[in-house]
């Protein structure tokens, strides 16, 4: 059984070698150990496969990375959907303090609701529809589901035909294919509400 060979090379590092005879067991691709990591970072074959081993190894590092950050965005979302919507609310009570109640019709008193027309949790597309969100009592927004029936005739009123059938278009299209909110998009509008806030006081 040979145990000692010349360092030579063979296939892709052949000619690499030092001709030194070394022990079999501590060589790679017919090198000795010194001449191989010589050839790995000196040679184009040996950076390739360097770059191919770095690029491997990173592979579980990077997946791992990225279902951390869905992890968090996952969890992180409800709770700037929730920042998002309390601003947006303010404007749309701002907006709205010296008219009547949308559905009702009566004076809105001291405190009252930002009501929406086609509620949040079945149409979330449609949460931050100007169109859609308008002062409304905390009796007909809390305690009457809305008081949906009022609210569909006087918001058309309010808003006009036009634009009414274009929110019954966007409600029947969000109902088929519900909106997927990311942090981003709200984020954005949470500014945008902000700064309209800000504005209109």
């Amino acid at each position: 059984m040979i145990t000692h060979k010349p360092c030579k090379g063979n296939g892709k590092t052949k000619g690499h070698g030092c001709d030194i005879i070394t022990d079999v067991r501590f060589r790679k691709f017919g090198l000795c150990m010194s001449c191989y990591a010589n050839w790995l970072y000196t040679s184009k074959d040996g950076k390739d496969m360097i770059a191919k081993a770095t690029l491997k190894a990173s592979k579980p590092r990077i997946e791992l990375n990225k279902a951390i950050y869905l992890d968090k965005s996952i969890k992180r979302l409800p709770i700037v959907l929730k920042q998002t919507q309390i601003v947006f609310n303010s404007y749309i009570r701002e907006r709205d303090k010296n008219k009547p109640c949308i559905s009702s019709g009566f004076p809105l008193g001291v405190q009252y609701d930002a009501g929406h027309c086609f509620s949040v949790k079945q149409f979330s597309g449609l949460r931050f529809n100007e169109n859609n969100v308008h002062a409304q009592s905390i009796g007909d927004n809390r305690f009457k589901e809305g008081n949906f029936e009022s609210y569909i005739l006087n918001v058309e009123n309010r808003i006009g035909t036009k634009e009414l059938n274009k929110l019954k278009e966007l409600a029947n299209n969000e109902k088929r294919t519900p909106k997927k909110w990311s942090i981003e998009e709200v984020e954005e509008i949470k500014k945008e509400y902000k700064l309209k806030l800000k504005n209109i006081k």
